[in-house]
């Protein structure tokens, strides 16, 4: 009776074992693939920021180009009011 006691927890000492064993792999396995995740993250997150960048530069181009062209309308609309006053003018010279 004794060894039939003794044989059970020696079978459950080596269940045990490898269980233990078995958690220590899949341990193993999941820093594996979080290492490799954070490697791709990492790599994401430097293409994110050329992005950005990228992103930036042509917004930075774009409002230049916007306040180049507000530059102008400015000017042709101050051209347009002369010329109208001009206009006005010689009409007013031209019927006296």
């Amino acid at each position: 009776m004794a060894q039939d006691r003794l044989d059970k927890m020696e079978e459950m000492f080596s269940t045990l074992i490898s269980m233990v064993g078995n958690i220590n792999d899949k341990q193993n396995q999941m820093g594996e693939k979080l290492d490799r995740v954070e490697n791709r993250l990492d790599k994401l997150e430097k293409r994110l920021d050329k992005l950005e960048d990228g992103q930036k530069a042509m917004r930075d181009e774009i409002m230049a180009k916007l306040k180049d062209m507000q530059a102008d309308q400015d000017h042709i609309w101050e051209k347009a009011a002369r010329n109208e006053r001009d206009l006005a003018k010689l009409k007013i010279h031209l019927q006296l």
